[in-house]
């Protein structure tokens, strides 16, 4: 059996994944990698931050505790890009709302960890080597926040474990 690993995401409604895939047919038409294997729509979200193997029991228990309850956060993605490494394709912002650095900050101060700067983003290709890549603009994607899921990732598939609402 694969060990389970453990992120906290929040997942498009279906009105954002609706937006995503007009974004990504537009983008498509214009400029995309000459090699690569697309995620599929049904597994695009953004990860808020990746927990690793962890106790998932543990981790639902101190959620509970640190959850402010429901905080509203709208993000804006308004650009196509890739990491460093020129094999991830994504699509988001760069504008990250002060209440949800407020929380990531929280959480990860529970655990003695700094906050590593972070990039709201859905990965849209995956590519087995790197290519050139300059970060597009694209018209603007607002993508309001329904819920937090804590999921669990193993072998290539995602499971929701439990969901927090993040609007009342």
């Amino acid at each position: 059996m694969r060990e389970r690993r453990f992120f906290f995401a929040a997942w498009p409604s279906t009105d954002v994944l609706s937006a995503l895939r007009l974004r990504l047919a537009q983008f498509r038409q214009r400029d995309w990698p000459p090699a690569g294997r697309c995620e599929l729509p049904q597994r695009w979200h953004l990860t808020l931050f990746y927990l690793g193997a962890s106790d998932p029991t543990r981790l639902q228990k101190r959620l509970d505790d640190l959850w402010p309850g429901p905080f509203p956060i709208t993000l804006s993605f308004d650009r196509i890009g890739a990491f460093k490494d020129g094999r991830v394709l994504w699509i988001g912002g760069q504008e990250v709302p002060p209440a949800l650095t407020q929380w990531r900050r929280g959480w990860l101060a529970e655990d003695g960890i700094e906050a590593d700067p972070f990039l709201p983003h859905v990965t849209l290709l995956r590519s087995p080597r790197p290519w050139s890549w300059e970060e597009k603009s694209i018209e603007p994607l607002c993508w309001p926040l329904q819920e937090l899921t804590l999921v669990a990732s193993s072998g290539g598939q995602y499971t929701v474990l439990r969901r927090w609402p993040m609007v009342s």
